[in-house]
């Protein structure tokens, strides 16, 4: 969910000169800046409220009342769906036969929803929204978990 953060205007005014800068927006400048902290090891690359653990033949996602579970093997595919969710370039035949694939072989659907996706738990039908570039960090994590 969403927060609102109050900055001075001048700050607020300065990340527009960045972002426009840098052809972005200020999400996409402070998603860049989370990211090189987490590089640099300031902050660890887990996101704070969702726990994606592996079982050995499984990934589990938990996130509230949100849980799904895929097999470990369809962990790369589940990653590079959440890493391109925002790619308006990327091969929409190729994303689609990655969602029906993945969908078949875990029922783990992800869907575009706005300036984001959500995740759809094959075990319970919650759906679990996020931002691009957190699903990008999930994406990552899921990633990791598949190695």
């Amino acid at each position: 969910m969403p927060t609102h953060i109050s900055l001075p205007n001048e700050r607020v005014e300065q990340l527009r000169m960045i972002a426009k800068a840098k052809n972005t927006t200020i999400p996409e400048v402070i998603a860049g800046y989370v990211r090189a902290e987490i590089e640099a090891g300031i902050i660890p690359a887990e996101i704070p409220g969702i726990d994606v653990t592996s079982t050995g033949p499984a990934i589990v996602i938990k996130a509230g009342d949100f849980t799904a579970e895929i097999p470990t093997a369809e962990g790369p595919t589940l990653a590079d769906l959440l890493r391109d969710a925002g790619n308006v370039k990327a091969d929409p035949e190729r994303k689609k036969r990655w969602l029906e694939g993945l969908a078949a072989l875990s029922g783990i659907k992800v869907k575009r929803a706005g300036n984001g996706l959500k995740v759809v738990s094959p075990l319970t039908g919650r759906e679990f929204a996020l931002n691009l570039d957190v699903a990008a960090d999930l994406g990552n994590q899921i990633e990791k978990k598949s190695e």
